[in-house]
């Protein structure tokens, strides 16, 4: 939301609690606070109260006195948070909760026991100092209970408001928070904390898969996910997300390559990530096909006789790899089948050439149609130019995908691309031409023909008919 809209509704709230037993007490907290002082627009608005059970009683006393939506609240009483909507705001859900401590009595999870507690409580048991801060609705004051919140805001530093140890012994995830937060903003991690977060990393075996694959794809789509992944190799987070990776830190590769596995993928993720191509709703598959496209080299590097170093069909590796990786991260089906075929495919075009001297329209027309459909295509374009740019310089290719893409166009222009080709003839009317049965001839017969359609895709039906009579069935 529009900072204005968030002003608006502190300056109501403010009106509304003057006089009453709420007035000082309540606060907005958080992400609306640290986005409001950024001058960044407001994605949600929790509040808390300074009040025993403050958030719910706040919000049965709004609901009481008609302040809300007919959508009344809804409460939470375990966690004493209660949500509801304003009928000045409809749009807007507000989240309310009573300052609170947090008791970590079982180790092996992250479920603490909470009571009402100061705002110093609050703020202690909270992830960053930056989102540690509070703004007093009555007065419209930043509390900074640490001190160090806003200046960490001005002088860029990622750092736990309280000791790191306690903060990641209570709760290993915020390790990933604090990885998230910095790469979000690509500011540095005060040195403390860092060392806090690699004393404590091994507690991020309790957090399911599911909480750090969050946390993991948050990371790879924001605007620094060098940085994220960086951090998660220095501080050994890795080894609890994605610890295959490891073994690519230091893996050497033949001279077509700069570096070592690990440097060639972290430039083909920068590629990527630095493309104006990649949408939004494409950067997720995108970024984890940039980061595990060449995974399967851990189970295929050989080396040679002569010394030289091979990774013989390593994408076949890669795409095994990559399902086992993403279920096991709990990623949807069609995440992994897109990151999968992305790269299996991530060398198709290798053997056109640089300058595609050696690619022919049969072949391009025969990967259009493998693609199905004109965006998947473009995805792996974008992923073969950031591989190929991440070639040593004697190797890499910068004019193939353009000059692909070029006679792409070309092929659309004369109606002769097959993105989404539905054949020549339908598996009946193969049937009916060359008297089968339903079966693998059938089938056979339909390979066929799309084989001529890879070389000739406007051939007119008669023609094709004329083809299919002479064709003998394998």
């Amino acid at each position: 939301m529009k900072r204005e809209l968030y002003i608006q509704i502190k300056q109501f709230l403010r009106d509304v609690i003057r006089g009453t037993e709420f007035e000082n007490h309540v606060m907005t907290v958080g992400g609306c606070v640290r986005d409001d002082l950024m001058g960044l627009e407001i994605k949600d608005i929790d509040m808390c109260v300074s009040l025993p059970s403050g958030g719910i009683r706040f919000a049965e006393w709004l609901r009481d006195n008609g302040y809300t939506t007919l959508k009344g609240v809804t409460v939470y009483p375990n966690y004493g948070t209660a949500m509801l909507h304003l009928k000045a705001f409809p749009d807007v859900e507000l989240e309310f909760v009573q300052t609170r401590k947090e008791k970590y009595i079982d180790h092996s999870c992250r479920n603490p026991e909470t009571a009402f507690g100061t705002i110093e409580d609050d703020c202690l048991r909270r992830d960053l100092t930056i989102n540690a801060l509070y703004c007093n609705l009555s007065t419209d004051e930043i509390i900074d209970i640490t001190g160090n919140g806003v200046n960490d805001i001005r002088d860029h530093i990622i750092r736990t408001p309280a000791d790191p140890d306690m903060t990641y012994d209570d709760d290993p995830l915020r390790i990933l928070r604090c990885i998230r937060f910095a790469s979000r903003y690509g500011w540095d991690v005060d040195k403390c904390t860092f060392d806090g977060m690699v004393r404590n990393v091994f507690r991020l075996e309790i957090i399911t898969k599911e909480r750090i694959n969050d946390e993991f794809c948050k990371m790879l789509t924001c605007k620094h996910p060098l940085q994220a992944l960086n951090l998660l190799k220095e501080t050994g987070a890795m080894h609890y997300v994605i610890p295959e990776l490891e073994e690519t830190y230091d893996m050497t590769q033949n001279i077509y390559h700069f570096g070592t596995v690990w440097e060639h993928t972290l430039k083909v993720v920068e590629n990527v990530a630095e493309s104006d191509k990649v949408s939004s709703d494409d950067r997720l598959v995108m970024m984890l096909a940039a980061l595990l496209h060449d995974i399967g080299k851990i189970r295929t590097r050989e080396v040679a006789v002569d010394g030289k170093i091979h990774f013989l069909k390593h994408e076949l590796k890669s795409h095994n790899m990559i399902e086992y990786i993403l279920r096991r991260l709990k990623s949807s089906n069609e995440i992994i089948e897109d990151v999968q075929f992305l790269a299996i495919n991530h060398l198709y075009c290798k053997p056109w050439g640089g300058k595609c001297e050696l690619m022919k329209d049969k072949t391009l027309r025969k990967l259009q149609y493998l693609c199905k459909t004109e965006a998947r295509f473009n995805r792996l374009m974008l992923l073969i130019h950031a591989d190929n740019l991440a070639y040593s310089e004697a190797y890499c290719m910068p004019d193939q995908v353009p000059m692909i893409l070029a006679r792409t166009e070309q092929m659309k222009a004369e109606g002769t691309a097959m993105f989404g080709f539905k054949g020549f003839l339908t598996g009946n009317e193969v049937m009916e031409i060359k008297g089968l049965k339903s079966g693998p001839q059938v089938k056979d017969c339909l390979d066929y023909l799309l084989k001529l359609a890879f070389s000739e895709p406007l051939m007119e039906k008669e023609r094709v008919i004329k083809h299919l009579l002479g064709y003998r069935i394998k």
